[in-house]
């Protein structure tokens, strides 16, 4: 009776894996006519939409909601403009802008709410979209914006270093205003 259950077992197995291999012939005849018939895929937008995935995953903070990123040049002409500022580096994301400002006189001299006033008014009347600006004359920032406005301008996609700017966003400005 044993053996009975046993090789009835092994039979059905058998016959199980056997069944499960030939399966899949049924397309074997498509060949050209299938290859004739693929749809074409567009993979040129796959960086963007990674990055889109990227910006608006994880938590509800308003730095991982940055679906543009683009160096606002105009911008940070009219805040070099400015007489209280040097040089300046704008980055504006959806409606927010980030501005590395260098201040006259070197890093001796502080950042007043009142430039600060100045400068968010600059960046906002070339950019009606933009609602908050942000501002820092910390020098390590003015580095690294330097160096993402250089990867935006140089065309390299923005999904390579995004995250690290959300970083440094965070790390700058840890509070909303």
């Amino acid at each position: 009776m044993k053996k009975t259950i046993l090789v009835t077992s092994m039979a059905v197995m058998l016959s199980s894996f056997l069944g499960a291999c030939g399966m899949n012939n049924n397309d074997k005849d498509m060949g050209e006519e299938a290859r004739d018939n693929m749809t074409e895929v567009n993979y040129d937008n796959r960086a963007d939409r990674d990055m889109d995935m990227d910006m608006n995953m994880g938590t509800d903070n308003q730095y991982d909601e940055n679906a543009r990123m683009d160096v606002a040049d105009k911008a940070a002409d009219k805040v070099t403009d400015l007489k209280e500022v040097e040089d300046a580096t704008v980055i504006v994301t959806d409606d927010n802008a980030y501005v590395a400002a260098k201040l006259e006189g070197g890093e001796s001299m502080k950042l007043t709410k009142e430039t600060e006033e100045k400068i968010g008014d600059a960046v906002r009347n070339t950019d009606p979209d933009i609602n908050d600006v942000f501002v820092s004359t910390n020098p390590d920032f003015i580095d690294r914006m330097n160096g993402y406005a250089d990867e935006i301008n140089q065309g390299n996609p923005v999904s390579g270093f995004v995250k690290e700017f959300n970083e440094t966003i965070r790390r700058i400005f840890p509070t909303d205003r």
